[in-house]
Parts: C-alpha cells; sequence; structure tokens
C-alpha cells in the first residue's frame, strides 16, 4: 500500500526526539476584552516566521481549549508551515474560562446540576464575531480566511459552529466531538443542514478513535448523512483512529486534518512535475495565487530534482524547458547552467556545452569541477578550429 506523505511525516514527527522547535519570538500573550460576557479573555498568539518581513494580512487558526493543546498544536503547525504543507497562519490559541458555558449548545437533557452554566455555544459564537476577529485583524494581520479546531466538546462546538454560523469559518476540524450532546440533536441538525443547503463552499474534518458505544453509534449515523446528503462543493472527510482512543488522537488527528484540507498546499511530486513540465509548476502556482493569496515559487532543490530526472531518462528537450526555467526562478544558481552544457556536450553541440559551461564557471568558480569542463571544452573547440583551419585550401 502506497504511504501517503504525511504519514511518514507523522511517523517521523512522533517518534523523532528532535520534534519542531517553535521560535519563540513569534509567541504572544494578549487578551481582549469581550463585550459580550464582560471578561477579559486570554490569548495565546503564534505569528508566522515571515511576519516581520511582510505586511499584508495572514488566515488565522482558531484553537480552542489553549489551556491543554496550545503547546502541541503550535509544535505541529510550526513544523507544518515551515515544511509547506499548510500557508503561514496567525495561530490563535484561546483558553477557557467556563469551557461547558461556551462550548455546549443549548437545550442538554442532562442534568443542570452536572453543567450548571452549559449552552452557551451561541455566546460564544458572539464573542468570536464581536470581539476577538476584530482584534486579530487589528492587531496582527488576520484575515477573513478562518480555521476552527477543537477536541472532546470544543469538537462539538465547531460542529456547532460549521451548522449555525457556517459564514464564521472556511474549515472545521472536530477531534471526537461529543455528539451524544443533547440526545445526538447534532445528527438531527447536520440532517436539516444538509437537507436545506445545496452549495456548502467549507471544508470540514473528523475524527473519532476508540469511544464509548453511543458515541460510535452517532458517528456512523453522521459519516451515513454526509454521504448521502453532503452536497458536492462541501469538502468532508470523516477518518476513523481505533489505535488511538478519546484523548490521544489529537496530535494524530492534526496532522490528518491538515493534509486533506491543505491538500492542493502541498508541493507537487518531482514525478508530477517531468510529466507535466513547465506548465504543471506555472499551474500550481497559479492556483497558489488563486486560493491562498501567495505569489510563491518552487524551491530550487525541487525543480533540479526535476531537471535531474528529465536528464537521467534523456529527455533533453523538456529537460532543457525546465532548465531555463529553473535558471529564471534562480538566476545566481550555477548548477542549471553546468546541467544544461552536460546536455548538450552529450548531443554533440560542443558550442551550445561551451556558452553553458562557460556561464556555470562564471556565476561559481570556486567549483574546480566546472572550471575543468570550461577550459577541456574550451580546449576541444580550439582543436576543431585548428583542425578545419587545417583542411582549408592553401
Amino acid at each position: 500500500m502506497k504511504r501517503s506523505i504525511f504519514a511518514t511525516l507523522l511517523l517521523i514527527f512522533c517518534v523523532s526526539s528532535l520534534f519542531a522547535k517553535v521560535n519563540p519570538k513569534n509567541l504572544i500573550n494578549a487578551n481582549v476584552y469581550s463585550t459580550i460576557l464582560k471578561e477579559k479573555r486570554d490569548l495565546r498568539i503564534l505569528l508566522p516566521n515571515e511576519f516581520k518581513d511582510t505586511y499584508f494580512s495572514y488566515p488565522v487558526i482558531y484553537l480552542l481549549d489553549a489551556e491543554s493543546n496550545f503547546a502541541t498544536g503550535v509544535e505541529v503547525l510550526s513544523f507544518l508551515m515551515d515544511n509547506h504543507f499548510i500557508p503561514p497562519h496567525v495561530v490563535v490559541g484561546i483558553p477557557n474560562t467556563d469551557r461547558f458555558r461556551d462550548m455546549t449548545p443549548v437545550d442538554s437533557v442532562l442534568n443542570k446540576t452536572i453543567f450548571p452554566t452549559r449552552g452557551g455555544a451561541d455566546t460564544f459564537l458572539q464573542v468570536l464575531e464581536t470581539d476577538i476577529f476584530p482584534f486579530v485583524a487589528k492587531q496582527y494581520r488576520g484575515s477573513s480566511r478562518r480555521l476552527v479546531m477543537g477536541h472532546n466538546y470544543s469538537g462539538l462546538f465547531v460542529m456547532h459552529a460549521f451548522l449555525s454560523r457556517p459564514e464564521l469559518f472556511d474549515r472545521y476540524m472536530a477531534f471526537s466531538p461529543i455528539l451524544w450532546w443533547n440526545d445526538t440533536a447534532m445528527l438531527h441538525d447536520m440532517d436539516l443542514f444538509l437537507t436545506k443547503n445545496s452549495s456548502v463552499r467549507k471544508h470540514l474534518f473528523m475524527s473519532f478513535a476508540k469511544e464509548a458505544k453511543n458515541m460510535l453509534e452517532a458517528c456512523k449515523e453522521l459519516a451515513k448523512l454526509l454521504e448521502e446528503k453532503a452536497p458536492m462543493d462541501l469538502k468532508w472527510k470523516y477518518e476513523w483512529m481505533p489505535d488511538e482512543d478519546h484523548y490521544s488522537l489529537y496530535r494524530k488527528s492534526l496532522m490528518s486534518g491538515m493534509e486533506v484540507i491543505f491538500r492542493d498546499y502541498k508541493y507537487p511530486s518531482v514525478e508530477d512535475l517531468a510529466k507535466g513540465g513547465v506548465g504543471s509548476a506555472n499551474g500550481f502556482l497559479r492556483d497558489i495565487m488563486l486560493n491562498y493569496g501567495r505569489n510563491e515559487k518552487l524551491p530550487y532543490s525541487l525543480l533540479e530534482s526535476v531537471c535531474l530526472q528529465l536528464k537521467q531518462e534523456a529527455r533533453y528537450d523538456e529537460a532543457i524547458k525546465f532548465l531555463t526555467y529553473t535558471s529564471v526562478n534562480y538566476p545566481e544558481r550555477a548548477e542549471p547552467y553546468f546541467y544544461a552544457g552536460e546536455i548538450y556536450e552529450s548531443t554533440d553541440k560542443p558550442k551550445q556545452a561551451f556558452k553553458f559551461y562557460e556561464a556555470a564557471h562564471q556565476k561559481d568558480k570556486g567549483r574546480w569541477d566546472y572550471e575543468q569542463k570550461y577550459l577541456a571544452m574550451q580546449k576541444l573547440l580550439e582543436e576543431m578550429r585548428n583542425k578545419e583551419q587545417n583542411k582549408t585550401p592553401l
């Protein structure tokens, strides 16, 4: 079975002692006064590495239950941002002041003595919209592109937000949401929502582990509803994690969910670029601009690998096109010129080969092999000229 690149990275990330390092300079503690709840709310902020060198706005990831999940969350998210698996985001962790008040919808059938303040999810959505979103936009250049993620009761909140205020976020990630809440009313709400909406241009990722029987039954019913009624433009996935329990699945869910939600942001493979040519490279970057508003270029190491593969397969015309593309994007690099020289030499075009060997040597005079190849080709051309002159009749 072909292992996804995320599965491989997850294995490395989870077992390696060299965990992703979060730059402490990018971490900020802030607070905002909620005019809705009449209380101060603490926020834990992670800024992208490039933040201080830019002026534009960033999409925002809202990480709930930050008092327990922020450290793990930013460790994983920093790793993913640094390795171009997700775009740079501002990450906003929101610690709870009253979790059962803010994360649960109204009308629970549970005895109110167990959760006396329950049922404030709609109010907390107003807090986000009225107090927190504007603060993040003003202070940290947060854009209107938002992702919300939560686990357990905050996963229930994520599902409630998706169904009741879908316009607030573009992407939703719920890990083991408490679907049994209010006698599994979430299933009825989902059924009604999908029936009423023929178009839902959102992303939804859900994960479940080894759960209690009532949770598992609700999970299966929810997945069945989505399979039968989800509109075509709703990009959703349900992931079952039998090797995890209700509390251990957070890190794995975060990695897997980001793979699903930002699949189109991941760099194309060497094989895909070699097959699609320069057009596929430009197409990928165009989609990144359209979907994420980012003007990027493919990394040199990836382009070089494509060039070398095409060269090795003797697809010389395609290789030259990719080498030209690479040299335009990375004019300071000498290697593309040297590789082009090798191609022209192998196809018995010494004049073109010399031109590119000379360019490679001029760009990197510290490379002894470049100098030797340049001098050898220069000598060959002189010998060819002398030979031609000797053939000339007197």
